[in-house]
């Protein structure tokens, strides 16, 4: 692992995990829920092996799990996995980078949603993190994941300012665009009260790679998944996103 790509994986520990656990997280699982409920679940068995990758804080490997399916998660973040852990108890958890993980042929569907390789910050890395997927998978398996595309981040996400105030913490996240490396770096400021009248606050910040549909689709492909779809969750799914969503539907040929 290049020290670069930990220093980014590594701003998801606190405060990030906290605001995502509260917030963001929720907000995703609104799109991910119907996205899955239409692209993935009427296509796998009862019971199925779903392997959640970027599983994040657990809300939606707990949604998986309510439904009768066997789950695991993996995520790089210790603190999201701590979330996790109480989100979905009965969750088995893995910390491990989606970019390095191996793990044998048992899973009959890999999921990925929230935008979690939008972090991954090279096309030489989502692919290897392709393999590591087809590798993981049943023949016939499928493999669902979403991405922000490189045209949201260049015009609705750019300059986007979110937050949120409460009692005892407030928080700000902006994004800026750098079309010359298709790089969007996301600065959040934190602010957390240790005692009366007394707030801490603290700076970090981190970058998401944007991808065109074509390097995707082909990467995809080099690494040996066939029947290849990409639906805009907007117009195709009539989904309200912030920011153009995509979802990528794949399988590892029998």
């Amino acid at each position: 692992m290049s020290s670069s790509s930990a220093t980014s994986y590594n701003k998801f520990d606190e405060p990030f995990a906290r605001i995502y656990n509260e917030t963001l997280g929720p907000s995703y699982n609104k799109i991910a829920l119907p996205t899955l409920e239409k692209l993935l679940l009427p296509y796998i068995p009862e019971k199925a092996n779903i392997l959640d990758l970027c599983c994040g804080t657990g809300e939606l490997s707990q949604w998986l799990l309510n439904k009768g399916y066997q789950v695991t998660g993996i995520d790089r973040s210790q603190r999201m996995l701590e979330y996790a852990c109480q989100n979905a108890p009965n969750c088995k958890l893995i910390l491990s980078d989606v970019r390095f993980f191996e793990l044998l042929p048992t899973f009959h569907a890999v999921s990925s949603m929230g935008l979690g390789f939008n972090h991954i910050l090279s096309l030489s890395e989502l692919t290897a993190t392709f393999n590591n997927v087809y590798n993981a998978l049943h023949s016939n398996g499928i493999f669902v994941f979403d991405l922000r595309l490189e045209d949201a981040y260049s015009s609705t996400l750019n300059n986007r300012v979110l937050g949120d105030v409460k009692d005892d913490y407030a928080w700000a996240m902006k994004n800026i665009y750098h079309p010359e490396s298709k790089e969007c770096r996301v600065f959040v400021t934190t602010f957390q009260l240790r005692d009366i009248d007394c707030w801490k606050r603290l700076d970090t910040s981190f970058s998401l790679m944007s991808y065109s549909k074509d390097e995707v689709q082909s990467s995809l492909e080099n690494v040996g998944f066939t029947e290849v779809i990409i639906y805009d969750l907007k117009l195709d799914l009539g989904l309200i996103t912030e920011g153009d969503m995509v979802c990528f539907v794949c399988r590892k040929p029998s």
